[in-house]
């Protein structure tokens, strides 16, 4: 059977994103969006670093995130980068919400269950790799399916059709412009600084950080 090589990259970086879910998205108990699953009560655990909308990023979450990206293959970024990324992926999902087009925990439950039965239908070594990886996160097949990629694969589809709903909002409005996706994400950030809907609550964060809503 022929490696289908785009399925393990979308599987590959699905499973990555998971392993950082818990610290991306469960920063405050501003919204529920995890369908059963609560996000964190104490949104002040640990000293705050940027508060986006109603939502902390803390300390606590920026070295659980990097203790997260150490069990797959992605290399660490920096701080900031990994910070930029954070704050970015909660201001596209609180901005999802707000116009409408975030997806639903069913919607992230039906991607999953595609993804399985494209796996199973996989060659012997990519259903290993994923194994490995699921190893690495310490938990079973089924968990992860069942449990841990419903809400990541829903918010994934959420930044989706927000950032779609954004590029064909340009293409109509501005049709001579041509906006790519990092610079969309890049004007964003840049807009929610100015309008301090993102907030660099530590000095220290600011003085190593000065840009770091431009994305590398």
């Amino acid at each position: 059977m022929k490696l289908n090589r785009k399925f393990i990259a979308i599987l590959s970086i699905a499973i990555a994103s998971v392993l950082t879910i818990s610290t991306i998205l469960y920063f405050t108990d501003a919204s529920d969006r995890s369908g059963g699953k609560h996000r964190m009560n104490d949104s002040l655990n640990g000293q705050a670093l940027i508060q986006v909308g109603a939502t902390y990023i803390t300390r606590t979450h920026l070295t659980a995130y990097k203790d997260n990206l150490t069990k797959s293959d992605t290399p660490l970024p920096d701080d900031s980068a990994i910070l930029r990324e954070m704050a970015a992926k909660e201001l596209m999902l609180q901005l999802a919400d707000e116009e409408g087009v975030a997806a639903s925990l069913e919607d992230g439950a039906q991607r999953a269950r595609q993804l399985r039965e494209t796996l199973e239908r996989q060659p012997r070594q990519v259903q290993e790799q994923h194994l490995r990886m699921l190893d690495a996160m310490g938990i079973s097949e089924d968990q992860y399916w069942e449990d841990y990629s419903p809400p990541e694969y829903r918010d994934m589809l959420s930044i989706e059709r927000f950032m779609n709903k954004r590029t064909t909002e340009m293409k109509t409005n501005q049709p001579d412009v041509i906006t790519s996706t990092k610079q969309l994400k890049e004007d964003l950030l840049k807009k929610a600084v100015d309008e301090q809907r993102i907030v660099l609550l530590d000095p220290d964060i600011m003085e190593i950080t000065p840009h770091w809503y431009i994305m590398e």
